[in-house]
């Protein structure tokens, strides 16, 4: 019973000195021209969406490594707890 006490101490911890700020992607949305004047703008415009989208892309993908790290330093903290807390018995 105390170990789980101590395990939920831990993550409400790990979570209250989590970062205190939300990320946001730099990524500059595109400009919809009401219409195209010629070949040259459209293919343009079509590289610009692309850009925006890779944009996205990556920020998300730094956003879900940065997750997985901070899921693993918590569980390592846990394993660390846990191994502290057998020692005891």
């Amino acid at each position: 019973m105390a170990r789980y006490l101590v395990l939920i101490l831990v993550a409400a911890s790990l979570q209250a000195s989590a970062d205190s700020f939300q990320p946001s992607h730099s990524c500059s949305e595109p400009t919809v021209p009401y219409e195209f004047d010629d070949e040259f703008e459209r293919q343009n415009f079509i590289n610009e969406v692309e850009e925006y989208k890779q944009c996205l892309s990556d920020f998300v993908e730094e956003q879900n490594d940065a997750v997985q790290k901070h899921k693993a330093a918590a569980e390592e903290a846990i394993d660390d707890w846990n191994s502290f807390a057998s020692s005891l018995n």
